[in-house]
C-alpha cells in the first residue's frame, strides 16, 4: 500500500544511510517516454530541493516496499498530481541492518491535528 513521505524525511533516509539509491526514473506523461536519472544528480537536486524551505513541502511523495524481491522501496512524485507533466520514481535499496520498522519510522509522514 502507497504511504505518504514527505521531501525532508526521504533526503534524511538516504543521508542517513538508512536507504541507498539504485536507480532513478524520469517519466514524461505527454511524449509517454521514460529517462533514466543519474543517481548523484538526483540527490544533489534532491538536497536542493530541501534548502528551498517552505517549496520543498509542494512536491507529493509516495512509498512503498518493492514487492519484486529486491528488499528494497520505491518512492514516487507527480503520478497522482494531474498537474504534474513528470512522474520521478526512486528505486532504493535497504541497508544490510535497517529493518522495515526503521524505514517506516523514517518515512512515514503523520499529520498533526494543530
Amino acid at each position: 500500500m502507497r504511504k505518504r513521505t514527505t521531501t525532508g524525511q526521504l533526503n534524511s533516509a538516504i543521508t542517513k544511510n538508512l536507504l541507498h539509491i539504485a536507480k532513478v526514473e524520469v517519466y514524461y506523461k505527454t511524449s509517454r517516454k521514460t529517462e533514466t536519472i543519474d543517481t548523484d544528480k538526483f540527490k544533489e537536486n534532491l538536497d536542493f530541493l530541501c534548502e528551498s524551505g517552505i517549496f520543498s513541502d509542494f512536491v507529493d511523495w509516495h512509498y512503498e516496499k518493492d514487492l519484486s524481491g529486491n528488499d528494497g522501496y520505491i518512492a514516487e512524485s507527480g503520478a497522482m498530481n494531474l498537474y504534474s507533466e513528470n512522474v520521478v520514481t526512486v528505486y532504493l535499496r535497504k541497508n544490510d541492518s535497517i529493518t522495515d520498522e526503521e524505514i517506516q519510522e523514517a518515512l512515514l509522514f503523520e499529520e498533526s491535528e494543530e
